[in-house]
């Protein structure tokens, strides 16, 4: 059953009752959460991630006042999650509504339109204090993290004041908004880059003037701040009354936009990459039709008769490119957010080091690999387990396009983001971070863009072989990329060791052997082509894992 069918069936029923109207479209809600596994994660498992690898980093060290790091984490990564549900998620599901239709045909049936709004406040709610009780509960229970209960009748207020704030404000984006995919890009994009600034993701940094109004300007900073104040031990009963206030006034500022700009009627034309609660979704693949093909797709035209097989790979490279470029949020995580950390880093820590490098050179090397990763890795596979399930792959066997052709578009295009990718990182980190990267050892970096991209490709196509569903696929590569991230010297957290058992998991894997190749290929110091063949070894070895998986499993298999 479609979202919009399933969101339809309480109007077949007989007239109900108010409460049970809402009840039932917040169960619908709920439902649609779970099923949408971008969303689940980053609600509920990045939170988590952070939480775990941050205190494993650094939970057991103390602060001035004699109190562990951790108790002052569960916090923000639970504030974080609160925002992802009430803003986010909230805000991307009422516009895949509105785009879908449900929200027009509501409006002629006898159930009031404004319950499924309720449905969707109700299911953020659940959602968000379910983020809060998981990670209370795993800072409680394995970090030691202390409830304060004095304080607990403030962090309820902070949370439903916290969580009417940013609902009011995901339903002003959708009203300012034409289509769900723009309101998801927006939406995902604000949140990010505020949590580096807002106490969230770096908390007490001492951040640029110009950051540091932005931040306090916006209600996420004062969010965090009023949550963390209910953890704090010290004396009294948790209540950030300054804090609260600024959040108040967003919630009605919101409320106002929402309530005068909102709209029931779709605006933009739905597509199938948008037109379900979902991540914007990759187009399908060029899919085979029998003669006369449809005028609809320039993609399908090498299907359609026999071509040079130059341009037939010219043609897939072309159309894997445009599905990526009409995906703005995997553009946003595979180019822009890479570049944004890159630049954000350095002005929130000026004088930071790492292991005697500066903050932009040391992160360069590490974020481009992050960047190679989430092209190959994740995006990729996505597009190819979608399109496997549309039963694009099997009926590309009845036509002309050779499969070769088609993977090998698919992994070109992967080579073309991450090589842009790169080049953006480079040219910010020289021309205003002072990162000096000697010419002689270009051609390394770019053999190890070129290797990395082999690499991740081939392990992302060998999950997409060993998995069947794109629900299964996204929690394996967002569940394993975003914890290394954090032991493989690309998201760093301070400049302390790892524990031991930390450093041999990232040992093992391929991401953290990438960034120390291309490390080699920019470092300042060193002599040579900047060729780090042990790491490249590594990388190549993980290549030819996957590659052998995808030899032994058939990939095109529904």
């Amino acid at each position: 059953m479609t979202t919009a069918e399933h969101a339809s069936a309480p109007l077949t029923t007989q007239a109900r009752s108010s409460p049970s109207l809402v009840a039932a479209m917040t169960g619908h809600a709920l439902r649609s959460f779970v099923r949408t596994p971008m969303s689940a994660f980053f609600t509920l498992i990045f939170p988590l991630i952070f939480l775990i690898v941050v205190s494993a980093i650094v939970g057991n060290e103390m602060t001035g006042a004699g109190v562990p790091v951790a108790q002052f984490l569960v916090a923000p990564f639970a504030v974080f999650g609160v925002a992802e549900a009430a803003f986010v998620v909230l805000a991307t599901d009422t516009a895949v509504l509105r785009e879908s239709g449900v929200l027009m045909r509501l409006r002629g049936t006898p159930v009031p339109a404004w319950t499924v709004l309720a449905g969707r406040i109700g299911a953020a709610l659940v959602v968000a204090g379910f983020a809060v009780v998981l990670l209370t509960g795993v800072g409680a229970g394995v970090y030691g993290v202390e409830i304060i209960w004095r304080k607990v009748p403030a962090l309820l207020l902070t949370l439903v004041l916290g969580i009417a704030c940013f609902a009011a404000l995901g339903l002003a984006l959708v009203s300012v908004t034409r289509t769900s995919l723009a309101v998801q890009t927006l939406s995902q994009g604000l949140l990010i880059p505020l949590a580096f600034i807002s106490d969230v993701f770096i908390v007490g940094a001492d951040l640029p003037v110009w950051l540091a109004r932005i931040g306090s300007a916006l209600p996420l900073k004062h969010f965090a701040r009023a949550a963390a104040e209910a953890f704090d031990p010290h004396g009294g009963y948790g209540f950030s009354p300054g804090g609260l206030a600024v959040i108040a006034a967003w919630a009605v500022l919101g409320a106002v936009v929402a309530g005068r700009r909102f709209g029931w009627s779709p605006r933009g034309t739905a597509s199938p990459a948008v037109a379900r609660p979902t991540p914007p979704s990759r187009a399908p693949a060029p899919a085979p039709a029998p003669a006369p093909a449809p005028a609809r797709d320039h993609a399908l035209a090498p299907l359609t008769a026999r071509r040079a097989p130059g341009s037939m790979l010219r043609g897939q490279i072309r159309y894997a490119l445009t599905t990526q470029w009409r995906d703005p949020l995997s553009v946003f995580f595979a180019v822009v957010f890479p570049v944004l950390l890159l630049a954000l880093f350095p002005a929130v820590f000026p004088d930071g080091r790492i292991h005697g490098l500066t903050q932009a050179q040391f992160l360069l090397p590490g974020l481009a690999a992050y960047a190679i990763a989430v092209a190959g890795y994740v995006n990729m596979p996505e597009a190819v387990v979608q399109a496997r399930g549309r039963g694009v792959l099997k009926r590309l066997r009845g036509t002309p396009l050779p499969w070769s052709s088609y993977l090998a578009g698919r992994v070109c295009s992967v080579l073309v983001v991450s090589a842009l990718s790169t080049v953006l990182l480079v040219t910010v980190a020289v021309l205003f971070l002072r990162v000096r990267i000697d010419p002689v050892r270009l051609p390394a970096l770019a053999f190890g863009v070129l290797l990395g991209v082999l690499c991740f490709t081939a392990l992302g196509l060998a999950l997409v072989a060993l998995l069947r569903s794109a629900t299964s696929l996204i929690a394996v590569t967002l569940g394993t990329l975003l914890p290394l991230s954090f032991i493989s010297d690309v998201f760093v957290v301070g400049d302390a060791p790892l524990p031991g058992w930390l450093s041999a998991i990232a040992d093992v894997f391929p991401l953290k052997h990438l960034a120390q190749a291309l490390l080699a290929a920019t470092g300042p110091a060193g002599h040579g082509a900047g060729l780090a063949y042990g790491h490249l070894a590594i990388v190549a070895a993980w290549a030819v894992a996957g590659l052998v998986v995808l030899r032994r499993v058939p990939l095109q298999r529904a």
